[in-house]
């Protein structure tokens, strides 16, 4: 009997450690992700010319949105 509460401690414990490194691993995730959006908004800047400049980082985002949507999907549907 306590190797059954022992076993069932171990794995909460395991599964308590991997939700914790995945949520890490999200977070760095998503910072590197707002990071790439940021610079790539500047490069948009610096790339075009300012006539369309607004049109490619609408473009950019609808993008980026269009995908992160479609990400989280693949993620749930599971």
């Amino acid at each position: 009997m306590d190797d059954i509460q022992k076993e069932d401690g171990d794995n909460m414990s395991k599964k308590i450690a991997n939700i914790a490194i995945i949520i890490m691993l999200l977070s760095l995730v998503f910072i590197a992700l707002f990071s790439f959006f940021f610079n790539m908004q500047t490069a948009i800047s610096d790339l075009f010319s300012p006539r369309y400049q607004a049109l490619m980082q609408a473009l950019f985002s609808l993008v980026t949105l269009g995908v992160g949507v479609f990400l989280i999907k693949m993620l749930f549907s599971k």
